[in-house]
């Protein structure tokens, strides 16, 4: 047999070698399962040992009991990987977990190890074996936490603005600019509610009609002979001598000049020149119902405890437990180190929103709750974009910047969330109805078949799990 000589007629050889093509997966998993650290040097920021340090402890209604977390691992595989092939089962390791019981009244603490499920191995191709076939986890590209402008609609020649505050987890909150005039604003789909409403019930300093005046436009002290009817009152203008209110705070002065002008104030704080009316016009829409003895900021507690709570009669303890839980709890409202980042890169060369009123001191990336000032940028960003000033503009959301990519380890710590918290429920309602002396197992608290069927659904039947088509080698990336 004669040798062939193979001829090269390329000017050029390859640029880059072909990388590795199943790293994002395999990397992702490997943060994901942690399988190579010792339990008491895994990272407590990254995947199961987070999601477990979240959930635990579990404590029973009436803390008598305590459920502590201590530590999980893996143990080796029963069948290899061609025996689950042909028996048609999944190949993955026993997850096992170590808990601790603590009990009020005795000084036994005992401690156990629960099973809890297999959690299948990833094979070289970044493949699984579940119920004797090979699938694979796709990756999920979504829109990035953080901020997003756009213009949603026009009316007649005016563009109506729309800014979207997206969270790592928890409700999104969603501003628009109404055809009144009005900047409205709704948390997770409920009915539109004034966006000063929602400013004033994050934080008790911004909760004063003065104080969101002066923060959004130029107030200045003049004479009331100075006075002309298109200003706009900065305070609660009061008569000195009868006591009569002749003008309220964010109202336009109008035909009160004449009065105001008449009464012994030597001087008002005033806005002279509102080049955009859009807060003002908010404020008059606003509408908070006053209680007896209720601050503004209670105030707004409240109308946003309506909302969410439509037909539950109003109490301000309750209004600040839901709003409390809704948006300062890191369990239920998260916007991420990506969120964070993104909103950090937004607003910048914004001087109220850096720390201390310093360009380039911006929030570290462990701040992941909603502060006032994030959402003060939010809506100072939407009149820079109505006034076409400061390099404004609105975002694209089918930029891949606007885009990123949810990996192995992030979709199954979200699966298996719903799995604990299910669990969570179970072991406190069975700590509630056993005395702590009558429990001879830590076993018969807890219910494993949740955590296993969210590990058996997650691999085995979600939209992201797709059979390894054999025809095309690709098909697993």
């Amino acid at each position: 047999m004669s040798s062939k000589t193979i001829r090269n007629f390329s000017k050029r050889g390859d640029a880059l070698p072909v990388p590795v093509l199943t790293r994002v997966q395999a990397d992702a998993y490997r943060r994901f399962l942690q399988l190579d650290t010792a339990h008491d040097a895994r990272n407590t920021m990254l995947g199961l040992e987070a999601l477990l340090r979240e959930v635990f402890p579990i404590a029973s209604y009436d803390n008598s009991m305590r459920l502590e977390y201590l530590y999980y691992k893996l143990d080796e595989p029963r069948y290899t990987a061609d025996e689950c092939r042909e028996l048609r089962l999944t190949y993955g390791r026993p997850f096992r977990i170590g808990v601790r019981l603590v009990r009020e009244g005795t000084s036994e603490i005992a401690e156990e190890e629960i099973y809890l499920g297999d959690i299948p191995i990833m094979l070289g191709g970044g493949e699984f074996i579940v119920n004797g076939a090979e699938r694979c986890i796709v990756s999920q590209l979504h829109r990035s936490p953080g901020v997003d402008f756009s213009i949603v609609s026009s009316f007649g020649d005016r563009p109506l603005h729309q800014a979207r505050v997206i969270p790592e987890r928890g409700s999104w909150i969603e501003l628009e600019v109404t055809k009144k005039d009005v900047l409205a604003m709704r948390i997770a789909q409920s009915t539109k509610l004034a966006a000063t409403t929602f400013l004033r019930a994050l934080d008790e300093q911004y909760s004063s009609t003065a104080r969101l005046l002066e923060l959004i436009y130029e107030v200045e002290e003049i004479k009331v002979a100075k006075l002309k009817p298109e200003h706009y009152a900065a305070e609660l203008v009061i008569d000195a001598d009868t006591g009569e209110e002749l003008c309220r705070v964010g109202s336009q002065i109008g035909d009160m000049v004449s009065t105001i002008q008449a009464s012994a104030l030597p001087a008002i704080r005033v806005i002279t020149n509102a080049s955009d009316p859009l807060i003002l016009n908010t404020l008059a829409e606003e509408k908070l119902d006053f209680l007896a003895g209720v601050t503004e900021h209670e105030a707004a507690l409240l109308k946003i405890y309506g909302r969410l709570r439509p037909g539950n009669p109003p109490q301000i303890d309750k209004a600040k437990a839901l709003f409390q839980e809704k948006f300062f709890d890191e369990n239920r409202y998260r916007l991420g180190r990506v969120g964070r980042f993104r909103i950090n890169r937004k607003f910048e060369h914004d001087k109220e929103y850096c720390e201390g009123g310093k360009l380039g001191q911006l929030p570290a990336e462990t701040v992941q709750r909603i502060r006032a000032q994030d959402f003060l940028a939010v809506i100072r960003y939407m009149l820079d974009l109505r006034g076409k000033r400061n390099k404004a503009h609105v975002d694209d959301i089918d930029h891949l910047g606007n885009r990123r990519l949810r990996t192995l380890d992030e979709l199954a710590t979200e699966e298996m969330r719903k799995g604990f918290l299910k669990l969570r429920r179970t072991v406190q309602e069975r700590m509630s109805t056993r005395e702590p002396g009558d429990l001879a197992k830590i076993a018969a608290l807890v219910n494993s078949k949740s955590i296993s069927s969210a590990i058996e659904f997650f691999f085995g039947r979600s939209e992201l799990s797709q059979v390894v088509d054999q025809t095309n080698p690709l098909s697993m990336l």
